[in-house]
């Protein structure tokens, strides 16, 4: 069970990690948090095994602290002030939210070849007509949250995603435009480094959703 406490300092870690760009040690979390290593270790373990954050399936090191992906992701977001791995789009919008800042999100088409930047300025995306396709149903996302991620691409055309899906045997899932996937990320993300950080209830993630009109059984949990 997830405490007031484990969720502090799950908000002491995203806040670290946004003005740091990389997860601090154990050590440096403790001192910040004020509780021994022991506890914080304890805390991150409640937190991975509560689906608010990945821990490294070895260690007990931070991984996933979304929206941040602390290894190399598909995304890189950099703002004026530092740069930051995101795992998909998604989250890439999300750190940008997050941060209140302006960001340039350089990321691929399907994971493929084509190389491919969305800005976002003044807290809007610049206009495009590209489309994001989600494959892995929310409900199996915490199965593997970063092969769910993966399995998130922008694509310029739905055609394109439909065709993406079928030559690596991907399942098809839920589109959205760019436009919508900035305001969906803005109301999901938007205050990650607040303070108190809390996790979402189911109810309040189903209520989220409907606001953003995300209610087909892709969208179930």
């Amino acid at each position: 069970m997830i405490s007031d406490t484990d969720m502090d300092l799950r908000g002491t870690l995203t806040r670290m990690i946004a003005n740091l760009g990389y997860a601090p040690s154990i050590e440096d979390l403790s001192d910040r948090v004020g509780r021994t290593a022991g506890e914080v270790e304890a805390s991150l373990r409640r937190l991975h095994d509560g689906h608010a954050l990945l821990l490294h399936p070895h260690g007990g090191r931070p991984w996933v602290v979304h929206p941040f992906a602390l290894s190399p992701g598909s995304c890189w977001v950099q703002t004026a002030q530092r740069g930051y791995w995101a795992n998909c789009l998604y989250c890439a919008f999300g750190i940008s939210a997050a941060l209140r800042r302006d960001a340039v999100i350089t990321t691929r088409i399907g994971g493929e070849a084509e190389t491919v930047r969305y800005t976002i300025e003044g807290q809007r995306p610049h206009e495009t007509e590209d489309i994001f396709h989600l494959s892995t149903p929310v409900a199996r996302w915490w199965d593997n949250v970063v092969h769910a991620c993966a399995s998130f691409q922008p694509f310029h055309t739905g055609a394109e995603a439909d065709n993406w899906c079928i030559r690596h045997d991907m399942p098809k899932g839920a589109m959205m435009s760019i436009p919508a996937l900035w305001a969906f990320a803005q109301d999901w993300y938007g205050g990650a480094l607040d303070q108190p950080w809390r996790k979402r209830t189911a109810p309040e993630a189903r209520e989220l959703f409907a606001r953003h009109g995300l209610i087909s059984d892709f969208w179930a949990i």
